[in-house]
C-alpha cells in the first residue's frame, strides 16, 4: 500500500507570509484612522471664514469616504485572517476550488477564485 502524498496548493509559509502582510496592513489602516480622526477633530474645532468652511466641509467628506472604504479594507483584512485561523483560506467561498496564489499574491484580502468575481462582477453590472 503506498500513500500518495498531495502537495497542498498553500503551504504553512506561505499563510505565514499572507498572515504577517494582513497583519501589517490592518496595522496601517488602523493607524491612518486614528490620524486621520485626530484631524477631523482639530479641522472642526478651528474658526473658518465661509469659503474655507465650505473647502473643509468638502475635505471632511472625502476623508470619511476614504475611511469607509478602509473600514471595509480593515474587515477584508479580518475575514482573511479567520479565514486563515479556520483553515480556508485560498478557497473559494463560492464554488469551493482553490484561489491562486498569484491572485492571493495580488489581493490576499480576497474570497473568490477569478471565475466567480468575474461573474459577480457581470452580476452588479446587468443589476446597475
Amino acid at each position: 500500500m503506498t500513500t500518495e502524498v498531495i502537495d497542498p496548493h498553500i503551504t504553512d509559509e506561505d499563510l505565514d507570509r499572507f498572515k504577517a502582510m494582513l497583519n501589517t496592513s490592518m496595522k496601517e489602516l488602523l493607524e491612518q484612522a486614528d490620524s486621520a480622526v485626530s484631524e477631523l477633530i482639530l479641522e472642526s474645532s478651528r474658526d473658518t471664514e465661509l469659503i474655507d468652511s465650505t473647502a473643509a466641509d468638502i475635505n471632511r467628506t472625502m476623508n470619511l469616504h476614504l475611511q469607509s472604504r478602509k473600514s471595509r479594507l480593515i474587515k477584508k483584512i479580518k475575514d482573511a485572517l479567520k479565514r486563515i485561523e479556520e483553515g480556508t483560506y485560498g478557497y473559494c467561498d463560492i464554488c469551493g476550488e482553490e484561489i491562486s496564489l498569484k491572485r492571493l499574491e495580488a489581493r490576499p484580502v480576497t474570497s473568490k477564485c477569478i471565475a466567480c468575481k468575474e461573474t459577480q462582477e457581470r452580476m452588479e453590472a446587468l443589476l446597475s
